[in-house]
């Protein structure tokens, strides 16, 4: 990737302003920190402070370095008569000048990330997490990012929750001249809560598996979400529970578009015999591994397998 050149040059500059704000300077003899540009003040750079005016008004090039602008053991400003404010601004900015002028040390740079104190090494977890902070922390990213999730149908399910599916209420809501009626059901007007919860169709789906585990959950998609916290005691059946209703959902709305965009249609049964496949190929393999998990902490009595929970039931 180049920016600016094929030489890369532009991209070389951009990665160095960009770093340039982790990059703190404790001043020794000033030869090698920059006046202008390095955080060498507790105030940062200067020339953030000025703004492009500071070097031509004060007349020290932006190139100089800090011992640059010490000349006979004060700084260069001292001996300016002006009442410019900027220069008036820098003197008030700079620190004693003998201390470095008589300096023998080397500069020292290191990294800073936000309020923390700078090291030596380059922090990287500390710096991912200044530049990307953790939003806001949800009540429903178990019910999403279970352990064992079927990837797709995880995505689909935070893509609901989030509310951006584009349902025919939403697509109407942009200005879109559709119908507004379900696809499934020809009775009301598609919305998230009627297409996966009030429609005859999708509630076939749901129902058939919620009575199939003599379970009553709640009848809304956000009072529904709630409960996939803790739908059972059982641990197996928690997690069955979330798988179904993760395939059911994504299987609803898959019925859904092939009636739009394909005009085809099969009937709930059909969904339902397809969502017990799919899901017994993806428990198989993630009830071994729990077996085995569970053998390996040397338990007397096998306890019952996440297979044996669902051929339990289905």
């Amino acid at each position: 990737m180049n920016i600016g050149g094929d030489d890369g040059v532009g991209y070389r500059r951009i990665t160095a302003s960009f770093a340039r704000q982790f990059v703190v300077c404790e001043v020794g003899s000033g030869i090698t920190a920059s006046f202008w540009q390095d955080s060498w003040t507790p105030l940062g750079p200067l020339i953030e402070i000025t703004g492009p005016e500071g070097p031509q008004v004060s007349g020290l090039p932006l190139d100089a370095s800090v011992a640059d602008a010490i000349i006979n053991g004060n700084w260069w400003l001292s001996g300016m008569r002006t009442r410019n404010p900027l220069v008036q601004l820098l003197k008030h900015c700079l620190p004693a000048a003998e201390p470095i002028a008589t300096s023998e040390t080397d500069d020292n740079f290191a990294w800073k990330v936000g309020e923390q104190a700078p090291v030596q090494k380059f922090p990287t977890s500390a710096t991912w997490q200044f530049l990307y902070p953790l939003g806001q922390q949800v009540s429903w990213h178990k019910q999403v990012w279970f352990a064992g999730h079927i990837p797709k149908h995880a995505f689909f399910t935070w893509i609901n929750v989030r509310h951006r599916l584009p349902t025919r209420d939403r697509l109407r809501s942009w200005g879109l001249q559709i119908p507004a009626v379900c696809v499934l059901c020809s009775t009301h007007d598609e919305t998230r809560q009627h297409l996966f919860f009030d429609c005859t169709f999708s509630t076939a789906v749901w129902s058939y598996f919620m009575t199939t585990v003599n379970l009553q959950p709640p009848q809304s998609f956000e009072s529904t979400l709630s409960w996939l916290s803790r739908p059972s005691l059982n641990s197996h059946l928690v997690l069955i529970i979330r798988f179904i209703y993760q395939a059911s959902k994504y299987a609803i709305w898959k019925e859904r578009n092939s009636r739009i965009h394909n005009s085809t249609s099969r009937p709930p049964e059909a969904i339902i015999i397809d969502i017990k496949d799919l899901l017994r190929l993806r428990l198989d393999p993630l009830s071994r591994a729990l077996a085995a998990a569970a053998a390996a902490s040397s338990s007397s009595n096998p306890p019952v397998t996440l297979m044996g929970t669902w051929f339990s039931l289905f």
